[in-house]
């Protein structure tokens, strides 16, 4: 077995994988007054059982940050379930979507020869009506977690809810801005369930600094959270990203911060997303989009951590690109079958092999030959005629 090609291919892999940017969340940031929060990058997995209507919701998280003391709220239509999840499920994602090696054989003339290449039972229901109401606490991927629904009894104004919901977060050592106020009004009023994280111990700075002045705010350093990704799984009648951001994450200070969304989609054929009722464009482009064999699911679920996996006979992985800056964060991206089934796959990795054609070796090692061979003869004629 030749091994060049296995090298090459595997360096490939891996130059891509150390390319990809590090992960983060976004939703809700939650932070000290006079500390500013952003999001770097973040990258999820949305695994859509569309046969019991069940999202499987999974990401890592890295931040821009002043401080080090701060969480994020993440919504979701009703209570979900919280499980942790492994780092390698993301490398697992990379892999499968890196681009493939092709190899191209070039002769000794420079001419090119050719080539190929699960929920809880009760879903929030049943609760008593009238103020916050916490459905679970724990500790999750190194995370203190806190999953929260507001139930408006007689009184049904959301403002009033988001008012308590921040409320008891303060008192209960969630950090909370007042911006969050009106991101949380829309939850409250749809019935929505919020689950709030905060770090459990302290953030580590990264090793790399943040991006200087023009790219990113003065002061900020690069925080990872050192913990393990969470997985949300919880009923839904369509697939979404929890994308709508608090206004101040999305003011004139935002723009100089370069971010990137990266969210790959598991789900019976290839889909597509669009920002709230799909009047407003999203920015997120399909850089990615095909069918996956059902053993190299099993290995993205077991990664996952997911004991119930759907079926995936003929399920596609599409993978979607966003960096806008800052993000139309104003509603959810919602995704759906794509009218167009057409796969999608990144540029390929050209490897140049060098071959030498029979002729021109033969040419290149026999003329030496031929003209030693006549000078001995030569040589040897000169010698008898004396």
């Amino acid at each position: 077995m030749n091994r060049l090609p296995c090298a090459v291919a595997l360096l490939a892999i891996a130059v891509w994988i150390a390319s990809r940017p590090g992960d983060a969340a976004g939703c809700g940031g939650a932070y000290r007054p006079g500390e500013r929060v952003d999001v770097a990058d973040e990258t999820a997995l949305i695994v859509w059982d569309a046969r019991t209507h069940t999202q499987h919701f999974i990401r890592r998280a890295t931040f821009l940050s002043t401080g080090y003391d701060f969480g994020f709220l993440v919504p979701t239509p009703n209570r979900p379930e919280l499980a942790e999840s492994s780092d390698d499920l993301f490398t697992e994602l990379a892999e499968l979507t890196a681009p493939k090696v092709e190899y191209r054989t070039v002769n000794g003339l420079g001419l090119a020869c050719g080539g190929g290449s699960a929920p809880s039972p009760d879903g929030g229901r049943f609760l008593p009506s009238g103020g916050v109401v916490v459905l679970e606490q724990k500790r999750v991927g190194g995370f203190d977690a806190a999953v929260l629904a507001f139930r408006p009894g007689t009184k049904n104004d959301p403002a009033a809810g988001a008012a308590e919901l921040a409320a008891w977060l303060k008192s209960n050592d969630y950090v909370f801005t007042p911006g969050l106020l009106a991101w949380l009004e829309p939850y409250v009023r749809d019935g929505w369930v919020v689950t709030a994280f905060k770090i459990a111990g302290e953030p580590k700075p990264q090793d790399t600094p943040a991006p200087k002045s023009g790219s990113a705010p003065t002061g900020k350093t690069a925080i990872n959270l050192g913990a393990r990704p969470v997985r949300m799984s919880f009923k839904t009648d369509r697939p979404f990203f929890p994308y709508r951001e608090p206004e101040d994450q999305r003011d004139e200070q935002a723009k100089s911060v370069p971010r990137l969304l990266r969210v790959f989609v598991a789900a019976p054929s290839r889909f597509a997303g669009k920002l709230g009722d799909g009047t407003k464009a999203w920015p997120g482009k399909t850089v990615w989009a095909g069918p996956v064999e059902t053993p190299q699911w099993g290995d993205v679920f077991r990664h996952a951590q997911m004991t119930k996996a759907p079926v995936t006979d003929g399920w596609w992985l599409t993978e979607f690109e966003d960096r806008s800056m800052p993000r139309p964060g104003t509603d959810e991206v919602y995704f759906e079958p794509s009218p167009d089934l057409s796969p999608v796959y990144r540029r390929p990795a050209i490897v140049t092999v060098e071959r030498t054609p029979v002729w021109l070796g033969v040419l290149c090692c026999g003329t030496p030959v031929a003209f030693l061979v006549l000078c001995l003869v030569g040589l040897r004629r000169l010698v008898r005629s004396k």
